[in-house]
This record gives C-alpha cells, structure tokens and sequence, in this order.
C-alpha cells in the first residue's frame, strides 16, 4: 500500500514539540538545564555572602530570600527557553536553505520487507528491524529509526482518504516484522 503526502515546516515543528514532551534524552537535557540556571543565582548569593563576610544575619537572609526569588523562576522557565531556543534554531535552518529534503511531497510504500519513502531528490528504504518504534498523536504519525528520529506522516496531508488504512496497515506489518 502506498499513501501520498505533504510535510511543512509547521510539521517538523509538531515532531520537535513531540520530542521534548516525551523523549527521556531531552527532557534529561531539559533537567540538567534547569539545575544550571537555578544555582547560578544560589551560588551568587553564597559568593557574595562569603564576599561580604557574612557581616550580619539581615544581610545573609536578604542575600539567600534574593537567590532563591531568582533561582526559582529561572528553573520554572528553562523549559520554555529551550523550546523557544529549539523553534529559533528551526527557523534559522529553514531560512538557511535547510530541511530542503525533508519538505515538501513524499510518498511512503509498505512493503513486506521492508517501507520505502520517496521524495523528488531522495528514496529512503527502511528495514522493518531498523525501525525503533511507531508512535502516533491525533494529527501525525512518527516512525521512530533512532531515539530523536523520525520519518514525520502528517494525517490531515495525506492526499486520498486512505489515512487510518495505511496507518494501520504500517503498525500490523511493523508487530508482524518482531518489532
């Protein structure tokens, strides 16, 4: 079975959203973001407390109320630093003449042996075992080769109405391939 569809940039950045809700690898890169950004702040207040000579408890109280004020806020928004950091990189990509193979028309083709994905410059064939996993939203479905990539199938851009078909058609043949 073989669908026809479209990818935009706004379905890359679906697929990268995706990616830092779920993937174990960046939301651990997200965490370690957040503690460097929180004690910044903590360990200016400690620098400045042992800078200041610990000269009286109204000044350590004020310094240590100061950090914490700031270090909280910081760790509470690294998260959306780094997903606005993410879709800056994109765009920037994009504006390079970057994602030129990945936009665009592409066709998938399920095979028994293996899914071939084609696009005016590119043919990718897919081994059933190179594919880690398949995992769908309401609007895309993503085939996982590694942790942080995917071939990207958004539902609403596939020209036909065979959708759900070859979506389940992919997800049988994959449980049917031992993965």
């Amino acid at each position: 079975m073989k669908i026809k569809y479209e990818i935009e940039l706004e379905d890359f950045l679906v697929f990268s959203n995706y990616l830092i809700k779920t993937s174990p690898m960046l939301l651990k890169t997200i965490r370690k973001g957040q503690m460097w950004w929180a004690s910044g702040p903590l360990i200016a207040g400690l620098v400045l407390s042992i800078l200041n000579g610990y000269s009286s408890e109204k000044t350590l109280t004020t310094l240590a109320v100061l950090s914490i004020a700031i270090s909280l806020p910081m760790f509470l928004m690294y998260k959306h630093y780094f997903k606005y950091r993410n879709k800056k990189q994109i765009y920037t990509f994009y504006k390079n003449d970057g994602y030129q193979s990945i936009l665009g028309t592409h066709e998938m083709i399920i095979s028994d042996s293996y899914l071939t994905e084609k696009t005016a410059d590119n043919k990718n064939i897919i081994q059933w075992d190179s594919i880690k996993r398949i995992e769908a939203t309401p609007d895309h479905t993503f085939i996982f080769t590694d942790d942080v990539t995917a071939y990207i199938i958004p539902h609403k851009k596939i020209i036909g109405d065979n959708t759900s078909q070859f979506i389940n058609i992919l997800n049988d043949t994959f449980k049917r391939m031992g993965n």
